[in-house]
Parts: C-alpha cells; sequence; structure tokens
C-alpha cells in the first residue's frame, strides 16, 4: 500500500503546505517533497502521544517538527470517542507566526500537517485538521 497518496490527494489539497506520514520508528511512509520529520523529532512526538511522556516537557519550551520550532496550542491523547491523539502548535518565529501544524497519532504512525494560511489556497486551520483526523481514521480503520 502507498500512503504518498493520501499526503498528494488529501492533505496538500486540504491546505497543507508540508505533510509527512512517519512511523514510530521513524521510518517515513509518504512525505511532500523537502519536507522531513527528523528521528529524535518523532520519537519525541511518539512518546508524548502515547502517554508515555507528560506534555508538561513541553508546554514552556515547545516542540520542533522538520527542524521547525512550534508553541504547543492544543492535544489530547484520551479522545472518549477512540479519535487519533493529536497535538497542535503554532509557529513563533519572525514572518511566520501563521503558520501552524498538526500531529495525529495512530497505533503505528505520526501524520504530520504543516498549515499557512499563505500556501493554503483559502483553507482554514480548522479545515485541514478535519481533513487530516479524517485520514488519521482511515490509517487506524486499516489498523496501522
Amino acid at each position: 500500500m502507498t500512503w504518498q497518496t493520501y499526503i498528494d490527494d488529501h492533505l496538500v489539497p486540504a491546505g497543507f503546505m508540508y505533510a509527512a506520514i512517519v512511523g514510530h520508528d521513524a521510518s517515513t511512509w509518504a512525505n511532500t517533497k523537502d519536507f522531513q520529520v527528523l528521528d529524535a523529532e518523532t520519537k519525541i512526538l511518539v512518546s508524548l502521544l502515547t502517554g508515555e511522556k507528560s506534555f508538561d516537557e513541553i508546554s514552556t519550551t515547545g516542540f520542533h517538527v522538520a527542524g521547525q520550532k512550534y508553541t504547543m496550542t492544543r492535544y489530547e491523547i484520551d479522545d472518549d470517542d477512540g479519535g487519533a491523539a493529536f497535538l497542535q502548535g503554532r509557529c513563533k518565529e519572525e514572518g511566520k507566526s501563521a503558520q501552524g501544524v498538526i500531529i495525529m497519532c495512530t497505533a503505528q504512525s505520526l501524520i504530520v500537517g504543516v498549515h499557512d494560511p499563505k500556501y493554503s489556497n483559502g483553507a482554514s486551520f480548522g479545515k485541514a485538521n478535519t481533513d487530516i483526523g479524517r485520514v488519521a481514521d482511515y490509517i487506524m480503520e486499516a489498523g496501522c
């Protein structure tokens, strides 16, 4: 099964300028060109989203995705409806403050999307969040 279709046909049209699907082992399943979630970042994100580490560890320091630093804005690991655990953040770098990241965690993967209104063809962060959730739901239904 190729996961690249989910990046190209679902996440990019949903308004993500960058997106990736990476395994919990940090292997890249699919990604947009020039977007690579680093191994160390993956390990930290997986440990947070699986409940191994507390979000207190990044609440003041932030977290990194593909080398870019983000401030945590929202997270949930225990969804009563069985949805994917997720983490959202906002870039604080000068000139990129509108850029946000959404990371969703399935049994075997992280789905990562970076949204920036300048590159989203009018898609809001909320719509992008809904669309990445649909991809996460599909991957979870596939047992991945």
